[in-house]
């Protein structure tokens, strides 16, 4: 059986030329996936070194070859970067990978007008050293959406690590084989880079679909999460409550006379003090997944682990914070409050839409007795709640209303309890 070496680099100058068209338009049409432009322009130096070849045949030998290897690295390298981008999305901590990379190619560049093989050796391993680094970073990838993908391409790209590894000893002429064997080597390497090319494109769909994903449970204004969001990580809470028996609570919020604030002040800043809320809720909980705009001026936040009592402490941290809040507009300050009802899971239920009516029905409760405090609901069940003044009164009648299963109780926590976080949280959005 004989096969024709000119049908294999032309098979792999057509589909190195396809997948360099195709890399660079993804770049180009989605400019926000800045990983495509390194495996597009890896893809553009592999098509370089092919329709190269064949000049490098006359002039300085020694001089192309060191060149042919140096690209080598760099190619990898590019590789290397590209993934980085979509499995990590992290910047490199330090430059000791670039700086290493740069010493290896004047290393080979200062060996190679000595001995070819050495030059070779050193571009060769270190392109192998390059790929398991690139391996290991893809089988630890942190995004559940990609991890399917990532390994694809590290399977083949650890083909293609074999593939170079074998034809090591070829090159350097430290074994012999016959005519047949090069060819299939020669052929090897392009059906396993070939297949790395299609692992790209695949790792380019799935983050697309997982930026659409995140993109419909995102809310534009203030970057948290949004209701579709909320219904699909209460389903997955309550799933592990019911495993494990965990606790699990939900605060729903909602900004005071918010249209009595954008009428006085204006839309603008209006939806600054969203942001601002966002931002408070973010600080005082630590989970950006599990806090959620669900729509105009009211918000939520899922604090699993939580009991009646620990939610009622979170909630009033909230609640005195967002109080402490000032906006300049037009060397004017603005403030606003808001008022939280807590709803809690009971152990049994399926779902969160009822542990989500009773903190609508303490909200409710919140808003009707004076705003600008925090009510908590067991069970739903209406109870007659005195008044609780909200400034003349001492600080024992404002603290929050629990409602227990016996009826409304007093929490205990007081308002004035973290006025030096509001006055933190104050400093920080003065800053933004």
């Amino acid at each position: 059986m004989a096969i024709d070496p000119k049908a294999i680099q032309l098979a792999g100058f057509v589909s190195q030329a396809t997948f360099a068209l195709t890399l660079t338009l993804l770049a180009w049409s989605d400019r926000r996936s800045r990983g495509m432009v390194w495996l597009a322009g890896a893809c553009g130096l592999q098509l370089f070194a092919l329709l190269s070849r064949s000049m490098w045949t006359t002039g300085n030998k020694s001089l192309n070859d060191a060149a042919g290897s140096c690209l080598l690295i760099l190619l990898f390298f590019f590789v290397y970067m590209g993934l980085r981008w979509f499995v990590v999305r992290r910047k490199l901590r330090s430059i000791s990978g670039p700086l290493g990379v740069s010493l290896c190619m004047v290393l080979v560049l200062a060996i190679n007008p000595f001995s070819d093989a050495l030059g070779l050796a050193v571009a060769r391993l270190t392109a192998l050293g390059i790929m398991g680094k690139t391996v290991e970073m893809l089988l630890n990838t942190r995004f559940r959406a990609l991890r399917t993908n990532a390994r694809t391409s590290a399977a083949f790209l650890t083909c293609v690590m074999g593939v170079v590894a074998f034809r090591l000893p070829i090159d350097l002429h430290i074994l012999k084989m016959s005519g047949l064997v090069e060819n299939l080597a020669r052929a090897a390497t392009m059906v396993s880079a070939t297949l790395l090319l299609f692992s790209f494109v695949g790792i380019f769909v799935a983050e697309s679909k997982r930026r659409l994903h995140d993109e419909t449970r995102i809310d534009s204004l203030t970057g948290l999460r949004n209701r579709r969001a909320m219904e699909e990580i209460a389903l997955h809470e309550v799933g592990v409550s019911l495993h494990t028996g965990r606790c699990l609570a939900m605060l729903m919020m909602d900004v005071d006379h918010f249209k009595r604030l954008n009428d006085t002040w204006g839309h603008s800043l209006g939806d600054r003090a969203l942001r601002a809320i966002g931002g408070v809720l973010l600080t005082v909980t630590g989970a950006d997944d599990r806090v959620m705009r669900m729509g105009g001026e009211e918000f939520a936040v899922l604090l699993p682990g939580h009991d009646m009592e620990s939610a009622a402490r979170v909630a009033e941290r909230l609640r005195a914070t967002v109080e402490g809040l000032r906006l300049n507009e037009n060397d004017e300050i603005a403030s606003f409050t808001i008022s939280i009802g807590v709803g809690i899971w009971r152990e049994g239920e399926r779902g969160w839409t009822d542990m989500l009516r009773r903190a609508d029905v303490a909200l409710y409760r919140a808003k009707r007795e004076g705003r600008n405090r925090v009510v908590m609901c067991s069970d739903g069940t209406p109870a007659k709640v005195a008044p609780a003044p909200v400034v003349a009164a001492p600080a024992a009648d404002r603290a929050p209303i629990l409602e227990s299963r016996t009826g409304w109780r007093s929490s205990g926590v007081h308002r004035t309890a973290h006025a030096a976080e509001a006055e933190i949280a104050v400093a920080e959005v003065g800053q933004a």
